[in-house]
């Protein structure tokens, strides 16, 4: 049933152009579980996870954060695009506004924007 509903949270986030923040997770020393469920969230399309407790912070910014290398793949792409107009091919990828919308999040999350 939990999946159910953060599924219904993810699509009503996007259909209404919001972003979809995950539950929070009431273990507060569970930190293991914790950097589980945020893994989740980031791998399902969740934006962030809210936080109830300062120790928790740190282990949901770490999972939400992109790898170096995607981090490179969205500097690269962001890069092409400036010379591109309309839809694209990069790096063997279709790229279109959704993607480079993708590119621009990654850099958020990391800080970079």
């Amino acid at each position: 049933m939990e999946r159910h509903f953060r599924s219904t949270v993810l699509l009503a986030a996007s259909a209404f152009g919001r972003i979809a923040l995950d539950a929070v997770h009431l273990d507060i020393p569970d930190i293991e579980g914790l950097a589980a469920e945020a893994d989740d969230a980031v791998a399902v399309g969740f934006h962030g996870t809210v936080c109830i407790h300062p120790s928790q912070v740190p282990v949901v910014r770490k999972a939400f954060r992109p790898s170096e290398e995607k981090l490179d793949w969205a500097r690269r792409v962001l890069a092409a695009a400036r010379t591109e107009r309309g839809v694209f091919a990069f790096e063997g990828q279709m790229v279109d506004s959704p993607v480079l919308k993708h590119a621009e999040m990654m850099l958020r999350r990391a800080g970079e924007s």
